[in-house]
């Protein structure tokens, strides 16, 4: 029997010429017949929709103070920025899905899946080590 080759050993994932073990799952490396990184974009409907609602009430806010004279007269237009920033800041902090996909003989199955890219690329590349390593 071939002595194992280790490939990758960090936070919950090892992976060597003879198994992949991701979060707790083995599968063995001779049933993978492919590894690929899938992409999931972030939604972001609402931060935008929520930015679209803040930058028309700050304008209507901003032309209503200039007509209006009173001491609340620019509450109108605050508020809307603060809504339009708080928008700006959430749609900022969103960030795609990053997921391992596993190709067998009996399907594909998801593996590992986590917002930091380099983690996903790195995975990914020492499974496609192990996978070329096997022969």
């Amino acid at each position: 029997m071939a002595e194992e080759h280790s490939f990758l050993s960090d936070s919950g994932v090892y992976v060597s010429n003879t198994r992949v073990v991701i979060q707790g799952t083995t599968y063995a490396t001779a049933n993978i017949t492919s590894v690929r990184k899938h992409v999931v974009p972030a939604k972001n409907g609402c931060a935008v929709t929520l930015a679209v609602v803040g930058a028309l009430g700050a304008l209507g806010g901003l032309a209503s103070a200039l007509s209006q004279s009173g001491s609340d007269r620019w509450t109108p237009f605050v508020v809307c920025t603060a809504l339009l920033i708080f928008a700006i800041s959430w749609f900022r902090s969103l960030r795609p899905t990053y997921h391992v996909m596993l190709a067998t003989a009996g399907g594909e199955r998801q593996g590992l899946t986590s917002q930091d890219e380099e983690v996903v690329d790195r995975v990914t590349g020492a499974i496609a080590d192990a996978i070329v390593h096997r022969g």
